[in-house]
């Protein structure tokens, strides 16, 4: 079943209150999961950003399907989890006293619209902050402030096409072209190496979710997909466990500030290296903006 996304009176405050608009942005407040969220109204998806986690916690495309799909309960558990807490994006910050900045389902986090599209965080700490910027057809999201003494990931840990249904899966990065084989992240089977860009999708979907990086590095990125019991792939629910920044054994790279991550919802699908050579052109479009 796709996770589609209805108003429901134990999840939502159904009546959304306005708070600002901007053309086709807007930003109004709202409950999921008994959370405080900036629920942003885009062109082409829908935003649900839980404030004092800082991080996605839905996001819906046009047809209600939800490629992320956190949910608080459990909110730590291996692997049980992967159909409930550890979804997420951008899951900034792991471990340290700040842990959880970044995550939905944590309360690490302050967040405000600075803008008629933008929302900022603050940790709680005062050592991390960032902005989210919405546009018709993608968000941003710069990392501006660090702490130095510890490293951070872009995690997308979440549900393609809005379900886990590893056999209509499909990925890509800069690096390893289109794929549809699906590393067992329960079994310790993971894809690395060093990219600019991937994307997710499923066979089930019209659209792709495309994420980059606006500035090549040399850290390591990894991706697997992680089931929500030892039955790894053939669990009843999962999600995929991608991170730029994130090296093997779970452990964060990143350390530069004013670092800007992409996010788009794109009207394309892969099915082919020549559709790949397609999304890479605008992959390569989406990460030249400023």
């Amino acid at each position: 079943m796709m996770n589609k996304f209805f108003f429901s009176t134990s999840l939502l405050l159904v009546a959304i209150i306005p708070f600002v608009s901007c053309a086709s942005v807007s930003i109004e407040e709202a409950m999921y999961e008994d959370r405080p969220q900036f629920v942003v109204k885009t062109a082409s998806a829908t935003y649900w950003y839980d404030q004092a986690g800082g991080g996605l916690s839905c996001l819906i495309d046009s047809e209600g399907n939800d490629w992320i799909a956190f949910k608080k309960n459990p909110l730590s558990e291996y692997p049980a989890s992967a159909a409930a807490g550890f979804r997420g994006m951008p899951n900034f910050v792991f471990q340290s006293d700040d842990g959880g900045a970044g995550h939905p389902g944590f309360d690490q986090c302050t967040s405000e619209i600075v803008r008629e599209n933008q929302i900022r965080t603050y940790s709680n700490s005062g050592k991390w902050q960032w902005t989210w910027t919405f546009h018709d057809t993608y968000a941003t999201v710069t990392m501006e402030k660090v702490d130095s003494e510890h490293a951070y990931w872009f995690l997308y840990e979440g549900t393609p096409g809005g379900s886990y249904s590893p056999n209509n899966f499909y990925w890509g990065t800069d690096e390893l072209g289109y794929q549809t084989e699906l590393p067992d992240y329960f079994k310790e089977e993971r894809a690395t190496g060093n990219w600019q860009w991937a994307y997710f999708g499923s066979k089930t979907s019209p659209r792709t979710l495309l994420l980059g990086m606006q500035e090549p590095d040399s850290h390591a990125d990894l991706l697997g997909f992680l089931g929500n019991t030892s039955e790894g792939l053939l669990s009843p629910d999962g999600m995929v466990v991608f991170g730029f920044g994130r090296q093997q054994g779970a452990v964060p790279l990143m350390t530069s500030v004013n670092n800007t991550f992409y996010i788009s919802l794109a009207d394309l699908t892969v099915s082919s290296s020549e559709e790949h050579n397609e999304i890479a052109d605008k992959i390569r479009q989406l990460l030249s903006r400023n």
